[in-house]
């Protein structure tokens, strides 16, 4: 996201190593997708907040000019997939946590996938940007039980929930919690409207 930051972020409480332990991960994240992404398409620049940082930070600058090349007209890439995974984690526990006030992750499976815009394939972009309907009811009290869409159908009344995406900030942060078909917690998100991320908690 850049700043200034929405009115209506949601967060959730976290200790000091929690809230300051991750900076670095993510200024790292935020800056390698602004960097791609300003490679690959002639029609997008860099945002103001990314030339700060990596006019600040040389040593992250030069990371990047490792990691992202183009050659011959093409944008080669290798990323630090251990940093990656360590924000979308967080961000997925986040977003569990703020709707479905879901807390103990301690014994919970996690299953992380995330792409890139311009390796998605039409059929699976579609399917990651469905709205879904809610078949399981979150906790009572809980964000979850409130934010859905609920249509009723005046003739039979029969209702429905559906679980829109939240959009945090336009083109640069959206999220969607909802429950997968096994009771688990299905995280989705995308950063810049590039990353495109799906992290599933058993």
């Amino acid at each position: 996201m850049i700043e200034p930051f929405p009115e209506n972020l949601p967060t959730i409480p976290a200790c000091f190593e929690c809230n300051n332990g991750y900076s670095e991960d993510e200024k790292y994240l935020a800056c390698f997708l602004d960097v791609l992404k300003s490679n690959l398409y002639a029609d997008y620049s860099r945002k103001d907040q990314t030339n700060h940082r990596l006019e600040k930070d040389k040593n992250l600058q030069a990371l990047l000019v490792e990691q992202i090349k183009v050659s011959d007209g093409k944008v080669y890439y290798e990323l630090d997939e251990e940093r990656f995974l360590r924000i979308l984690v967080k961000l997925a526990r986040g977003h569990a946590g703020f709707e479905f006030d879901y807390v103990n992750f301690d014994d919970t499976g996690i299953t992380v996938s995330y792409n890139f815009l311009f390796e998605i394939a039409e059929d699976v972009m579609s399917d990651f940007n469905q709205i879904p309907e809610i078949d399981i009811a979150p906790e009572v009290c809980s964000r979850g039980i409130t934010a859905p869409c609920i249509m009723q159908n005046i003739e039979t009344d029969e209702a429905f929930a559906f679980a829109f995406w939240n959009e945090v900030q336009d083109n640069q942060y959206r999220y969607q919690v909802t429950r997968n078909k096994n009771g688990g917690i299905c995280v989705k998100f995308v950063i810049y409207e590039f990353l495109y991320c799906k992290i599933e908690f058993e």
